[in-house]
């Protein structure tokens, strides 16, 4: 054992002022970092908006504590590897700002999950909702399901070009909710996912739109 370590080790560690230990080996930081990991797993699991709460978790705690919890076996390779696929730039890999910290941190321990996997997946097959600028068509429509001749601004457009009635639209959706079938709904008459939906009647938006998010 060399004589700067040992004066070192005399000193005390800079990060809890005791003595007997040095900075990297402080079982203060240690406790500090598994605590930054229980609220990380915390949140992940919440199922209520994690990137923002993950997100502001990071920014709150200290660099230090940061930077501990940046030293755990195999952090090196991965920051290697987010440069390597273009997530980061080379000048963010030196770290340099917290900032640079939070963003590497974000994609260690939120867009690599599953959770944010399953999030995107559903993002990407959400039903986009649109209402006409103007509603001229007063004329009756027959809604192929459930065969009924209602007003025009009963019905609902599928991207596809396909109307059925309001109330047959949503009580498939509700359905398909009820069964705990979040697949993407299909349209009636041509089987073609539906991935986007015109109303005719403003009143109707607020209801369609919440059940659509939910799929």
């Amino acid at each position: 054992m060399s004589l700067a370590y040992i004066r070192s080790v005399q000193r005390g560690c800079t990060y809890c002022k005791k003595e007997g230990h040095l900075k990297p080996n402080c079982p203060v930081a240690f406790l500090k970092c598994e605590e930054i990991k229980g609220a990380i797993n915390l949140i992940t699991n919440s199922g209520r908006s994690e990137e923002e709460r993950l997100n502001t978790l990071f920014n709150d705690e200290k660099l230090t504590d940061l930077c501990f919890l940046m030293n755990e076996r195999g952090f090196k390779q991965f920051i290697k590897k987010l440069v390597e696929n273009g997530s980061i730039t080379e000048e963010e890999a030196r770290m340099r700002l917290k900032r640079d910290r939070v963003k590497v941190l974000m994609l260690r321990y939120w867009y690599s999950t599953v959770r944010y996997t399953e999030l995107e997946a559903r993002r990407a097959r959400r039903i986009t909702v649109k209402t006409p600028e103007t509603v001229t068509d007063l004329s009756e429509f027959e809604c192929p399901i459930c065969v009924s001749n209602l007003p025009a601004k009963e019905k609902i457009e599928t991207g596809c070009k396909h109307c059925v009635c309001k109330g047959c639209f949503v009580g498939y959706l509700e359905h398909k909710i009820q069964i705990m079938d979040y697949s993407v709904p299909k349209c009636s008459m041509c089987r073609t996912n539906i991935t986007q939906v015109t109303i005719f009647n403003t009143d109707y938006v607020d209801e369609v739109t919440e059940l659509t998010n939910v799929m």
